[in-house]
């Protein structure tokens, strides 16, 4: 058995979709004055798209689910598999269904699905966000069209900002999640591994960050 953790650490200062999204901070506090010994502690600000995130319908709509409400038996040893697109690492590059095609991959419904650019490499460059490529409209709805659980992939942002797509609300419609953006993708060797990720339990909320790992060489897999 192989665990890759595919979650993209969240460091002071990092990468964020812009305002209103919070700036990031990590940052040490001082030591209580009530403790007559040294002790260490940190404090966070972050918004709920902040580093690796679980996303619900509800960031599109209002009366769907929270992440918290998710069942978490669902986001446990889930399978999944890996598309692999290279060459495709930036604003001006359209994914399309032919590049999906290509991987020929054995997609089952209620997967997770990922594709793979290899954008994580830019985690901490300041384009990591602004760069990222994105899917076509028609690419998007093959992957829609398998009936995934989930969607993921290693950059940040799936849509253009200067040539919109619009499949979000179709994405969000079905009951898809979002994952993302994640990390090591290309590390997967496997066709079909198992997905755990395990958001944080934050009350309302249509994103918190989260923890994910694929596993490979599980029985089944």
């Amino acid at each position: 058995m192989r665990v890759i953790d595919i979650t993209g650490i969240i460091h002071d200062g990092m990468w964020t979709y812009g305002p209103p999204y919070p700036a990031v901070k990590v940052e040490e506090i001082p030591i209580p004055e009530w403790i007559s010994y040294p002790t260490y502690s940190w404090r966070f600000e972050l918004g709920g798209q902040t580093g690796t995130y679980l996303e619900t319908g509800l960031h599109m709509k209002r009366g769907r689910p929270a992440v918290a409400d998710i069942p978490v038996e669902s986001l446990i040893n889930r399978d999944a598999v890996v598309l692999k697109v290279p060459g495709k690492e930036c604003s001006e590059d359209a994914i399309t269904v032919a590049d999906l095609e290509r991987c020929k991959a054995e997609i089952r419904a209620g997967d997770a699905i990922f594709v793979s650019v290899g954008r994580d490499r830019k985690w901490r460059e300041a384009d990591y966000v602004t760069e990222s490529p994105y899917f076509e409209r028609a690419a998007m709805d093959w992957l829609i069209d398998r009936k995934p659980f989930l969607i993921g992939g290693d950059w940040p942002r799936f849509d253009s900002w200067k040539k919109p797509q619009k499949f979000f609300h179709r994405l969000f419609d079905e009951g898809i999640l979002l994952l993302g953006p994640v990390v090591n993708l290309t590390q997967v060797t496997r066709p079909r591994v198992k997905l755990w990720v395990l958001p944080m339990k934050v009350e309302a909320s249509a994103a918190v960050p989260a923890r994910a790992i694929l596993i490979e060489g599980e029985k089944g897999v």
